[in-house]
């Protein structure tokens, strides 16, 4: 295992590149991160020497590179090889893939990879585990069903399963409260100040999460909708706890952002995470039925500098039953 550590120096080019991570980089580390490969622990956007890697696993000495079309010039090529020397000369072994293998056949690259790891791809551990269990799979909602328009999008969230992978478990949770933020002109909605390094994922594909900080303390998680370019998301407010992960016999609610962040282990490590792959975060729909006259129709919170679009009644929540629990907090958007 090396110990070689990168330049101090490259602290703030190292955590640029780590909110900045190209669309490929993003889809790969969605299934690196949390140990899900074997439970290799890997680090993203890892200095070693003078040099910024991808991903690095240092219990096997691996690095992993994403190329994208830069990399094809031979002043980049040169470049490519002086680093990969300076890697081998501490016994790191690299491994490339370009960005078309990561959008056209990501499920190819942890075939290889299992193959680089242990000789072959039938190894007794399994590829991708979930509770240490090899057998249990995710059934996570499609992107065609986040592309559509935003209202309808929440209203049919409500009663689906949020699913988020800890270092230890599984969390299940009902998403019983939602609001929308739709488009540049929804003066409630981040984007409506335009497109800047924060909102960028708003733009992107629907399906993605977006994830920021308010008041320099509480996360917010949001999955983005409709089609690119079109900026608009989903934030997720209030959630009911589901089985094992709730010790109680009555439901246990989870009020606010903030406190849901806290509870999953969200932040902002999980931004940019595609929540159509079924790793990490994502959401399935396991047929727990909510009649539309159950759904409740509200202005947002936390939003009265928008001014008309405060009015909108575009939160959409659940009521909580008699007997439910509920872990309050006063957090707004």
């Amino acid at each position: 295992m090396t110990t070689k550590k990168g330049n101090q120096k490259l602290l703030p080019l190292k955590r640029e590149l780590r909110a900045n991570q190209t669309r490929a980089e993003q889809l790969l580390w969605a299934k690196l991160r949390s140990n899900q490969i074997y439970g290799l622990k890997f680090r993203r956007q890892h200095g070693i020497g003078s040099y910024i890697v991808d991903f690095f696993c240092s219990e096997n000495n691996l690095v992993i590179e994403v190329d994208g079309d830069v990399h094809a010039n031979t002043r980049q090529i040169n470049r490519d090889t002086k680093r990969e020397d300076y890697l081998r000369s501490l016994n790191i072994h690299v491994i490339r893939y370009n960005n078309d293998d990561v959008f056209n056949n990501l499920n190819g690259i942890l075939e290889d990879l299992a193959r680089r790891l242990f000789g072959d791809s039938t190894s007794p551990k399994p590829l991708l585990t979930k509770e240490g269990n090899p057998e249990e799979h995710s059934n996570p909602l499609p992107r065609e069903f986040f592309e559509r328009p935003t209202l309808k999008v929440a209203k049919e969230l409500l009663g689906k399963v949020l699913m988020t992978q800890t270092p230890h478990s599984i969390i299940q949770t009902k998403i019983v409260d939602v609001e929308a933020y739709v488009g540049p002109k929804d003066k409630a909605c981040h984007a409506s100040k335009g497109r800047t390094k924060r909102t960028e994922i708003m733009f992107g594909p629907a399906g993605f999460t977006y994830v920021y900080l308010i008041y320099g303390m509480h996360h917010c998680l949001n999955i983005v909708t409709e089609q690119e370019d079109y900026p608009a998301a989903i934030l997720i407010r209030g959630l009911e706890i589901l089985g094992k992960d709730n010790p109680t016999t009555s439901p246990t609610r989870i009020h606010g952002p903030g406190r849901i962040c806290r509870f999953l282990e969200v932040n902002r490590t999980h931004n940019g995470l595609d929540a159509t792959l079924g790793t990490t975060l994502w959401i399935e729909d396991l047929g727990l039925a909510v009649p539309r006259k159950h759904i409740q129709a509200l202005p947002r919170i936390g939003v009265d500098y928008a001014g008309e679009w405060a009015k909108k009644l575009w939160r959409f929540c659940l009521p909580a039953p008699p007997s439910t629990k509920t872990r309050r907090t006063h957090q707004s958007q």
